[in-house]
């Protein structure tokens, strides 16, 4: 595993120029939804007991929206995901994220991991089978007919359920909605959750490499990404990776993204996929080339100062 680090150690980024206005790189990063878009926006209900409390579609509602509205109303129920494969579904508990689901279960595991190595086939066959019917993971089935043991089960079905969300990140038009209910599945009374949001959807898009972006990875080399409102403070919260920490570190405002990946010596590639997470966490938005990056008439010590470098 890579190590993690706090970033206790960034400068603040520096202020933007008020008058260059963001440019979201897709509609994924939307700020705000047309009028016409009205309907796809999710929608607090007055619902407080159960039933729908709110719904939307990622062309306009972000699904790290949808993960922070479940961890700052402190919801306890389904968010339900449709898109073009089987259903995707994430439980919470009081804002904490318990397990993510399918009833596909050669979606949500399609290979065999080693713990099953020692397991009868024909019994990973009917746990797949209960999971077409109950959602129920089938490493949670095979746990409780004591095929494998309990902590490695758990273990895999928050691996797997993260690989299984990380697809959603880059699928496009994802609808969704979150149903309040108290009424647990017995295979999930007792399993653990996650209250660090943020930090459970970037373990969820470190899944993803880059071809897996597709067009998600065209992000303009000459774009500058710069922190949101509260994107850096969200960001020194999180467990970051070196790699993710020193990217995360070159954002100041004026910094292109060909220009930090110079500066890091990273494959433009990878520095694409990095900015990605921090695009779909949106602790970071991109903004355009600034005038000064166009060519323009300059004087002597203009060009002097750009010769060694001053301002990079």
């Amino acid at each position: 595993m890579p190590a993690e680090v706090p970033l206790t150690e960034w400068s603040p980024p520096s202020p933007i120029e008020a008058e260059v206005p963001p440019v979201p790189l897709q509609d994924l990063w939307t700020e705000t939804p047309p009028p016409a878009a009205a309907a796809e926006v999710a929608v607090a209900h007055e619902s407080v007991t159960g039933g729908p409390f709110f719904c939307g579609e990622t062309s306009f509602f972000s699904l790290n929206r949808a993960l922070q509205t479940i961890g700052d109303q402190k919801l306890t129920g389904w968010l339900r995901a449709s898109w073009h494969k089987a259903p995707v579904e994430l439980l919470a508990r009081n804002g904490e994220i318990v397990l993510v689901t399918t009833r596909d279960a050669q979606l949500y595991c399609p290979d065999e991991p080693i713990t099953l190595v020692n397991v009868d086939p024909e019994r990973i066959v009917a746990a797949r089978s209960d999971q077409a019917l109950s959602g129920c993971p089938l490493f949670l089935t095979l746990a409780a007919q004591e095929l494998i043991l309990r902590e490695p089960a758990v273990q895999l079905v928050q691996h797997y359920g993260q690989k299984l969300f990380a697809q959603l990140w880059t699928a496009p038009h994802v609808r969704f909605l979150f149903e309040r209910s108290s009424d647990y599945p017995e295979y999930a009374t007792d399993l653990p959750s996650e209250s660090d949001l943020d930090h459970w959807a970037l373990a969820s898009l470190r899944f993803l490499q880059f071809p897996d972006l597709g067009e998600s990875g065209n992000i303009e080399a000459a774009c500058i990404p710069a922190y949101t409102k509260d994107g850096f403070e969200r960001a020194q919260n999180l467990k970051l990776t070196v790699a993710e920490a020193q990217f995360a570190s070159q954002f100041n405002g004026t910094r292109s993204v060909q220009q930090i990946a110079k500066n890091l010596r990273l494959d433009l590639k990878f520095a694409r996929l990095t900015l990605f997470r921090f695009l779909a966490l949106e602790i970071v938005e991109c903004w355009p080339a600034t005038a000064a990056a166009k060519p323009e008439k300059t004087g002597i010590f203009q060009r002097l100062t750009r010769s060694i470098g001053i301002g990079d």
